[in-house]
């Protein structure tokens, strides 16, 4: 979700949101991901291109209690099927920080609240 921004002075970019209320791809690679789906959603989420989304930062937010899956191509720190599939506890407010490095997704240390990947 590549944009132009047109800042006036002292002015802050808000960060993108992207509401999950249906299984499907999360779109942004940056900003805030909110789950609202009242059932289990299943979620993917593309590896980032290295370099060019180094250092971007993508919360994901449970506003539901059910188990939510993440699918992340590549998986958690690219290291590929073994930690590739992420599944929330089914409980509000479960959810992780992931940050782009080098063509793959991170975990912002201390973010993951409740979410396993295998």
């Amino acid at each position: 979700m590549a944009g132009t921004y047109i800042l006036r002075r002292g002015q802050e970019r808000a960060a993108p949101v992207q509401v999950m209320a249906a299984d499907g791809a999360i779109l942004i690679k940056e900003g805030v991901v909110t789950i609202t789906k009242a059932g289990v959603c299943a979620m993917t989420l593309a590896a980032p291109l290295a370099g060019e989304d180094d250092g971007k930062v993508l919360w994901v937010d449970s506003l539901t209690a059910q188990a939510h899956t993440l699918t992340i191509a590549n998986g958690l720190r690219g290291v590929g099927a073994s930690a590739d599939v992420g599944t929330f506890t089914a409980v509000i407010g479960n959810g992780l920080g992931l940050y782009a490095y080098s063509g793959a997704w991170y975990p912002v240390p201390g973010t993951n609240t409740n979410v396993t990947f295998a």
